[in-house]
């Protein structure tokens, strides 16, 4: 009887253990579903918010593009409530350095010196100069014992390099054997190349880094030239903006002889049109980036791409 007794507690406590973890189970079961469900509908906000964050920025684009608009124009930044919006921004993709422009042999020394106002080293300028041209020019001599030609990319494992041909993006030129010489002195290398526009200069549009190093002038003279082109307020596209009015204004401002190397270089306004417009919805932003001609008829984009905001 006392045996049969203690067997029927086993039983019901075994019933009781295996009752107790199915309801652990089944808790376990329903925090996982309400975690997962959480960090769903989180991803699908986080998703929508990014989608309306990239209409905003084309928004922002096709605002820029009509030929209404300028630069000091107030539809370029736009509220569409307190976390919904765009900001837009047009200069000329002239106000960067055209890199296919400069590798002639007419303009390597200026590229040369480029690449040293970087803080590059002369004898790694020189080979990085040449490695860039040894991959645009037609033929596979190479022009320094550090450069780089067809030989050199096969046994590095790219049997079809260089392209003997100009630059069609940034994209190729980061393909150049020996461009991390140039990440290494100026990681946003990026931001001061271009493959598109005429191949000169916009001097009202460039910033006064790039016109130092295209022109070699002192810096003080280049202030000089970027406080009375931006105007009383030192804030560029802003209504009290004095723009130079010729290349030669700017020679002349800038301290250099009117037969200057970079002379040919230098326009007053660029041909080829880029927008840079943020778009933004509660946390999330976006930013896209058009290069184009502006004009009455329909707009041709020759580039674009999106990139990530910076945090101010």
């Amino acid at each position: 009887m006392k045996h049969h007794l203690l067997a029927t507690r086993s039983r019901h406590a075994s019933v009781l253990l295996i009752v107790l973890a199915v309801i652990a189970l089944l808790a376990f079961s329903v925090a996982t579903t309400v975690l997962v469900s959480s960090q769903y509908n989180d991803a699908l906000g986080t998703r929508a918010a990014v989608l309306k964050a990239r209409r905003f920025a084309e928004m922002g684009i096709s605002v820029a593009a009509h030929p209404a608009v300028s630069a000091l124009d107030p539809l370029l930044e736009y509220h569409a409530s307190d976390t919904e919006g765009y900001r837009a921004f047009m200069t000329s993709e002239e106000a960067k350095l055209n890199i296919n422009q400069l590798l002639t042999d007419q303009r390597s020394l200026q590229l040369e010196q480029i690449f040293t106002a970087m803080r590059m080293r002369p004898g790694t300028a020189q080979g990085l100069v040449a490695a860039l041209m040894d991959w645009v020019d037609p033929d596979s001599m190479k022009r320094r014992p550090d450069s780089a030609e067809a030989t050199d990319y096969k046994q590095a494992g790219y049997p079809n390099r260089p392209f003997n041909r100009p630059f069609r993006s940034l994209d190729e030129m980061s393909m150049v054997a020996g461009i991390e010489r140039l990440s290494e002195v100026c990681p946003d290398w990026r931001s001061l190349f271009t493959v598109y526009g005429s191949g000169q200069l916009d001097i009202n549009e460039a910033s006064a880094d790039t016109i130092a190093m295209l022109t070699g002038a002192m810096p003080v003279m280049v202030g000089r030239l970027i406080s009375r082109r931006d105007g009383r307020d030192g804030i560029h596209h802003t209504q009290d903006d004095q723009p130079v009015v010729s290349p030669q204004e700017a020679l002349q401002m800038l301290g250099l002889p009117q037969n200057h190397p970079a002379a040919s270089l230098l326009t007053i306004q660029g041909a080829t049109l880029r927008i840079e417009s943020i778009g933004w919805s509660g946390d999330q932003s976006i930013g896209v980036a058009v290069v184009t001609q502006k004009g009455g008829g329909q707009m041709r984009i020759q580039h674009r791409e999106e990139f990530v905001p910076r945090r101010d």
